[in-house]
């Protein structure tokens, strides 16, 4: 659920104006390739659903429906045993909040299957697939980032494209400037074995958010899942 873009030490800058952020549901689709040094290349795709409010965002993974059917004839245990949910906490959704005086952010993992809201410390945030970085979980991109970053042409058609050298890899964003969120991020190297793809595209308002049936569900601490 990261970028391959980093936000570096510009995180701080970038919590100033999120109000003013538009609302956005996102469909994230994600492409890598790697060519190893034996000759085989390796492929893999997901795509996570992202939905992003003032202050808060929810990513998801979304799932192939033969995933989900394979789930639904698993023989889940009614009770929050520590192994099964350490194993269900493997891309489950994520829900992020910054504090709009403090800036301090928050992750909590959310297991639908036991209806546990789990608060997530900033030791395990690698272990449920959060980069550490608000700025990239809300914009795909950090904005401060594309400032140094060499722009491609005028805006069209409300995009923005930047281009990046650094060393032996490229990198290109395609930067939405109404909705305010990366449309695109490309990274590859220059002998061409490691190619990072993601692709953004919206898509209409559920009648319900993510969060919004979460009230009933019980708190609990990532490190109950490992005890």
């Amino acid at each position: 659920m990261a970028t391959v873009l980093p936000s570096g030490a510009a995180e701080q800058g970038s919590q100033v104006q999120a109000d003013a952020v538009p609302s956005v549901n996102l469909r994230l689709d994600y492409e890598n390739r790697a060519i190893g040094h034996d000759g085989i290349t390796r492929d893999s795709r997901y795509t996570d659903l992202m939905y992003r409010r003032a202050g808060v965002v929810w990513i998801e993974r979304e799932l192939p429906t033969a995933v989900l059917e394979s789930k639904e004839h698993d023989h889940e245990p009614a009770s929050p045993h520590a192994g099964h949910a350490h194993s269900e906490a493997q891309g489950a959704p994520l829900l992020i909040k910054q504090d709009a005086e403090t800036g301090k952010v928050s992750v909590q993992l959310v297991l639908h299957n036991l209806q546990r809201v789990i608060d997530v410390e900033l030791a395990h945030y690698g272990n449920v697939g959060y980069g550490g970085s608000w700025a990239s979980a809300y914009w795909l991109v950090d904005p401060t980032a594309l400032s140094r970053m060499e722009k491609q042409g005028p805006v069209v058609d409300g995009i923005q494209h930047y281009l990046l050298h650094k060393g032996e890899k490229t990198t290109k964003v395609a930067w939405d400037v109404v909705g305010q969120y990366a449309r695109s991020i490309e990274q590859r190297d220059s002998h061409g074995i490691s190619i990072q793809r993601m692709t953004a595209t919206p898509f209409a308002d559920p009648q319900r958010l993510p969060w919004q049936p979460l009230a009933d569900y019980q708190r609990g601490d990532y490190s109950d899942l490992l005890d």
